[in-house]
């Protein structure tokens, strides 16, 4: 029942219309028409004013024609780069680039998916419960637009966003939560021939501290790095103070307050040793989560990509999303397998099979929930 051209063009049409993150007016201008024509009242929230942005998230609700729960469908509106002068290669059955910009697969295909599912729909006059859309500004650069929306702004009890590369049949049952940590060691300064002795070296301190961490995976979800190091004055100076950036992840809370105190006690540790001192602050950048077989909508889902022809897959991925912001705001949101691949990269590419074969998975959701 997709209209696979529709489908297509629409995914065509959106990635020529330019929407960077905190720049996403004019693709939010074309989504509220294309929802405004199927008759669906839409708003846009405040979100943009919470980090300088140009529009907010859109809000949008079709009317069911069956009396069943709602749904929330999601994907994000704005590019991690931008995709002025985008010029579409379509080849061997894939959708490229010409190399010179990215394609904007993520999310632009989640967009054009939801359209397809909304508007067969409305021509093939299918039975549906109702529908909630939440189109997201600003996912690629913190999750700012999601981090606004409240579980009170929408009544679905679960929804499910299409914004994941992996290869359609793919869910992500588990994301880990990722905080972010700013360490300011603090030594004595010195001169470093005359008298290195009255010094305590910051650097060294850092250094330290950075070889008693574990980095780089510390299972399948969790992770730790050290991202950033700035220090130091002149060479012939002990330095006095060094800043140390890095992040920590994992999707088991258990496992990321121990990863936050294993930070500390190196850090504290190596100062300690040293006679300096350090100051340690960490920001959660986002929440994590991690869905059982049970939950409704793995079973839903379940269904959908079997009735689509593909055995359901789940996943454990170490990456973020407007799901992990959604689900710790009390909206419970399931991330599904799209298939653009290369990601984020002028290489990025989307097989059009993998376009559709989506958006039949996505229109199987809806009509799972109508069957009540």
């Amino acid at each position: 029942m997709v209209n696979n051209d529709r489908l297509v063009q629409n995914f065509l049409t959106l990635g020529l219309i330019d929407g960077i993150h905190g720049k996403e007016s004019d693709v939010a201008r074309e989504m509220t028409v294309r929802f405004d024509a199927l008759g669906m009242e839409s708003r846009i929230d405040d979100a943009g004013s919470t980090f300088g942005g140009n529009s907010g998230n859109i809000h949008a609700r079709l009317k069911g024609t069956v009396d069943v729960q709602p749904v929330l469908l999601c994907a994000h509106m704005d590019t991690v780069q931008s995709t002025k002068n985008l010029k579409h290669v379509l080849k061997n059955g894939t959708i490229a680039t010409d190399g010179t910009t990215i394609l904007g697969g993520d999310d632009r295909s989640g967009l054009a998916i939801i359209l397809e599912i909304l508007q067969t729909l409305h021509d093939e006059k299918i039975p549906h419960g109702p529908i909630e859309v939440l189109c997201t500004v600003c996912e690629e650069a913190g999750m700012h637009g999601a981090k606004y929306v409240k579980r009170s702004d929408f009544s679905a009890p679960f929804g499910f966003v299409f914004d994941c590369q992996a290869s359609p049949g793919n869910y992500i049952v588990e994301a880990p939560a990722a905080v972010s940590f700013k360490a300011v060691v603090h030594g004595r300064s010195a001169h470093a021939a005359v008298s290195p002795e009255k010094g305590i070296h910051a650097i060294e301190i850092a250094s330290k501290s950075i070889a008693a961490l574990k980095l780089g995976r510390w299972d399948q979800t969790g992770m730790m790095n050290i991202g950033t190091i700035h220090g130091g004055t002149s060479i012939n100076v002990v330095p006095d103070v060094v800043e140390i950036t890095g992040e920590t992840r994992n999707a088991n809370e258990e496992k990321l307050k121990y990863q936050i105190e294993y930070i500390k006690k190196a850090f504290h540790n190596a100062a300690s040793d040293a006679g300096g001192t350090v100051e340690l602050t960490f920001v959660e950048k986002y929440g994590g989560y991690q869905f059982t077989d049970e939950n409704p909508m793995i079973r839903i889902a379940s269904a959908a990509i079997r009735e689509a022809g593909l055995e359901p897959t789940p996943l454990k991925y170490a990456g973020g999303s407007d799901a992990n912001v959604l689900n710790k705001n009390g909206i419970p949101m399931l991330n599904l397998g799209v298939g653009f691949k290369n990601a984020h990269s002028f290489q990025e590419y989307i097989a059009v099979e993998d376009l559709i074969t989506t958006a039949r998975i996505g229109l199987n959701l809806v009509r799972q929930i109508a069957k009540g």
